[in-house]
């Protein structure tokens, strides 16, 4: 019989594959289910930016969601409660310009939730395009 985990939010146990999926759908329709996929001490480490618990990754990923313009799932792979994403994410830049970012992304899933997301990207171009550059 499957494990119950956070019966209320999440009703039966789920792979980490699913979360993050489930993540991204509501990520990608810029509501706010995402948050309640997050534990309360996610980390977030990327070349440019950082956050360390739920309300620091909340206000950072609220900020590029307001220049978000899309996702486009390349490649998912899971690896028990590791699951890694090789995406482009369409981004506005406050210019004007459109920039397409190829990422990837190491998630780790703790207790149906995300605890950890390891970003990897080339910033130069999205730092010169939100002025971020010395």
């Amino acid at each position: 019989m499957a494990e119950t985990t956070h019966a209320g939010l999440y009703g039966m146990h789920t792979n980490a594959r699913d979360v993050v999926e489930r993540y991204y759908q509501a990520f990608d329709a810029h509501g706010t289910d995402w948050q309640n996929l997050v534990t309360d001490d996610v980390v977030f480490d990327g070349p440019v930016q950082h956050a360390r618990g739920r309300s620091a990754f909340v206000d950072l990923t609220s900020q590029f969601l307001g220049a978000h313009r899309s996702t486009h799932l390349l490649r998912r792979i899971t690896d028990g409660d590791t699951v890694t994403s090789l995406f482009e994410f369409v981004i506005a830049a406050p210019n004007g310009q459109q920039l397409t970012c190829p990422v990837a992304e190491w998630a780790t899933v703790r207790d149906g939730r995300i605890s950890e997301f390891r970003v990897y990207y080339d910033p130069r171009e999205f730092v010169r395009a939100f002025g971020m550059a010395d």
